[in-house]
């Protein structure tokens, strides 16, 4: 198990991995697809499929052709439209892609995304009011509405139709709009559940305009990715068409936003995630998201560049402001007996926009539920974010009474509440924190997708898992776990040294590993460590060049046995008198130095075993293990290899009988043929009497006058009844095992 996960390791259908790779797939891709519990050839098929695909029929969804109806008419009557969005990068893009879809239609269309900081998330009756009033008679939400309820009632009194398109949590009461389209409404019966807000508005897109409108897949795999849905299904298509739009024929403000980052590379899930969602999602954080609508709209490239530089700095002070609240709320925990509590509530003068990110980083520092609020006017509002499967909306929900507000699902949530239920909302949070853990394992589980060796990684290993993407949500990158790597190094890097990499190596290669997060859950990994590394694997691009890189999920420290004090020339004398010395050679038992042949005589025990030198027989190690000794350190240092001396197996046996049988009189003279012998057995001298010696022992040959003569009675040979060679081959299995492999494999082939 590892430091922060309890792994759940994969199990294998052989004869379904069969059947995949009769389709040219991969066994490391059929073990993937098969350790995410996929098992069915039409599964798989969707999978891989090149073919042009469309999605669902968008009139399966609720209310679709009531609504389409409706725009059409308003389009015919010249009615004023406006789409109502919201100010996130799902929000942003699917409010630009409503519009343009709606523009393309000669519709008398505009838009409208409310402030974050000063009307909040959704519908709200005084921007409805004042959108009515300006003769607005049609109201379209994206990517909001469903809980509109009171909202939606106003408009319907002030005489404008609202047309609600929204993909969050249906509430017990629905609001009663002209017609509500979602995909699990509960009169419908549309088949994919899990679209983003920009999914549903381009289902409507698709119905208003009767083609399949691919020229709008880029905004829809934009916002898909940013809003972390369910990357499966029609998200899938959705996504992988849409990424191949932004690669072909980018929007000239995206393009501008990619080479302020200097992102020159083939746009991926991974190049949204990381480069584009975030600047769209900062303008929103930072200040009015209209700007996002104008950015993603735009057609000259002076505007969009200027958009681009606007953005990027939003972006940067999102980061700064996200930094400095961070280090403030870490300051107050640990300063304070927050740091005690079962649930991390901590409140200042923060700016609102970054509370949900700043809750996530505590989350990962201190593994527990955390509330980052901003106060003022006596008011606390801010965001939840939970851990463990601990659910925060259900908990909130027992003491619905003490919020002024709130909504989420079980790892987040948004909140406000009157500063004066701090206490009695702190400590009911707290208390049901503790009853969680008495009944739940606090550590959450991490599914392991194929396990290798560092050997088998490499760019080919890399480059064949792009057959997978696109990653996302219920299909992220494959996990991979890499046995027995040794730690060859490590560092940590950043400006205040945040950040920490790790170099691991095997016998053949290094790989470089590096964490962002929560690396002080990686305190206890040394350097000479012998870990197992669960990551995603990574090409790290750099001053145009590249190199492979892990990225780390988790490490599980190996405790061995036996542990490695090999090849470094240790001084014995430093070792603790009351250690157990074992040799071939040294016998003070005064000082804890026996031979391997007196273990059994040793009368006391040993905690800690030091090997100053090679074993004769695995039969002494297996002795060894039984002294239930706390560690076994290997120091193994040789006066000579054997095994390196001594030039002899089984073949050069069988080589030498057959020499001897091939000749006239069934003899050869050693003295007189011996270089030709010891060419053709590729040999010395030394082993070569080894040899002979073998041989008189099983009764094969006599040797007389330095010759070779064969028994004309011999029996069929069994090598184990020579004494020498069962000698030889016992010596040389110990110095194979204890000098030239791994300590990893060394534990693993002693089975302890």
């Amino acid at each position: 198990m590892g430091i922060k996960y309890n792994w759940i390791y994969p199990s294998y259908d052989e004869n379904f991995i069969k059947e995949l790779e009769s389709y040219s797939i991969s066994k490391n891709i059929a073990k993937i697809l098969n350790a995410r519990s996929i098992t069915d050839m039409t599964v798989v098929k969707k999978y891989f499929s090149d073919e042009y695909e469309e999605g669902y029929d968008p009139f399966l969804m609720h209310d679709m052709q009531k609504a389409v109806d409706r725009i059409n008419e308003a389009i015919e009557n010249e009615e004023k439209i406006l789409v109502y969005g919201d100010y996130d990068a799902d929000g942003i893009t699917s409010t630009v892609l409503l519009v343009e879809t709606l523009i393309s239609m000669g519709a008398n269309v505009s838009s409208y995304i409310p402030n974050r900081f000063e009307e909040g998330y959704g519908p709200n009756k005084e921007a409805f009011t004042k959108i009515i009033n300006s003769g607005i008679s049609l109201i379209i939400t994206v990517d909001n509405g469903i809980a509109g309820v009171e909202e939606v009632d106003l408009a319907n009194e002030l005489g404008c139709d609202v047309i609600v398109t929204d993909h969050h949590k249906i509430q017990d009461t629905m609001p009663n709009a002209y017609a509500i389209i979602h995909p699990e409404h509960p009169d419908g019966n549309y088949p994919f559940k899990k679209l983003a807000g920009v999914g549903v508005a381009f289902k409507l897109a698709h119905a208003l305009l009767e083609i399949f409108p691919d020229f709008l897949l880029d905004l829809v795999a934009i916002g898909t990715i940013a809003d972390m849905v369910s990357i499966t299904d029609e998200n899938r298509i959705f996504v992988k068409q849409g990424l191949e739009l932004l690669n072909e024929d980018p929007r000239i403000g995206l393009k501008m936003l990619l080479e302020l980052s200097s992102i020159d590379t083939k746009i991926d899930e991974q190049t949204v995630g990381f480069y584009i969602a975030p600047k769209l999602n900062s303008i929103g954080r930072m200040d009015s998201a209209k700007l996002g609508l104008t950015f993603l709209m735009a057609e000259d490239p002076v505007t969009a560049k200027s958009l681009a530089e606007q953005i990027e700095q939003y972006n940067i002070e999102r980061k700064k402001v996200t930094e400095d609240i961070v280090k403030d709320v870490i300051n107050k925990i640990e300063t304070s007996d927050k740091k005690e509590k079962n649930v991390i509530m901590v409140s200042g003068k923060y700016h609102e926009g970054v509370l949900g990110i700043v809750a996530s980083n505590i989350v990962e520092k201190y593994q527990k539920p955390v509330f980052i609020m901003n106060e003022k006017d006596g008011v606390l509002k801010g965001s939840a974010r939970s851990i463990f499967d601990f659910n925060i909306y259900t908990a909130m929900n027992k003491i619905s009474d003490l919020f002024l507000a709130f909504g989420g699902h079980t790892l987040a949530a948004g909140f406000s509440f009157d500063a004066s239920n701090f206490d009695k909302i702190e400590g009911f949070l707290d208390n049901e924190f503790e009853e969680f853990k008495k009944h739940s394992e606090l550590k959450s589980s991490k599914n392991i997708d194929i396990v290798t060796s560092l050997e088998d990684i490499s760019y080919q290993f890399l480059n064949s898992l792009d057959v997978l993407k696109p990653y996302g949500m219920d299909f992220e990158k494959p996990s991979v776990l890499i046995e027995n790597a040794m730690v060859l190094n490590k560092a940590y890097f950043g400006s205040e040294k945040q950040y920490l990499r790790l170099t691991i190596a095997d016998e053949v290669g290094n790989l470089e590993c590096i964490s962002f997060k929560d690396i002080s859950a990686f305190d206890k990994v040394e350097k000479n460590d012998i870990i197992d590394l669960l990551c995603t694997l990574d090409k790290n691009n750099f001053n145009g060049r590249s190199k492979l890189q892990a990225h780390i999920i988790d490490i599980n420290i190996k405790e061995f046995l036996f542990e490695d004090l090999r090849f470094m020339n240790y001084d014995i004398s430093k070792i603790d008198s009351a250690s157990l010395k074992l040799s071939k050679y040294k016998d003070d038992k005064d000082s804890n130095f026996y031979l391997y042949k007196d273990i059994d005589k040793l009368d006391a025990d040993f905690e800690y075993i030091y090997l100053l030198d090679i074993p004769n027989s695995k039969d002494y190690l297996e002795r060894i293990t039984n002294l239930n000794p706390k560690k076994v350190f290997l120091i193994c240092e040789e006066k000579e290899i054997l095994s390196d001396l001594y030039l002899i197996d089984k073949d050069r046996l069988i080589k030498l009988f057959n020499l001897i049988l091939s000749t006239k009189n069934k003899q050869i003279n050693v003295a007189q043929q011996l270089d030709k012998l010891l060419s053709v057995l590729k040999t010395n001298v030394d082993s070569l009497k080894i040899m002979i010696q073998i041989f008189k022992e099983l009764e094969l040959i006599t040797f007389l006058n330095n010759t070779i003569i064969l028994n004309p009675n011999y029996k069929t040979v069994d090598l184990k009844k020579s004494p020498s060679f069962v000698k030889m081959e016992s010596i040389f299995e110990m110095e194979n095992l204890l000098l030239k492999e791994s300590i990893a494999n060394i534990n693993k082939i002693l089975e302890v």
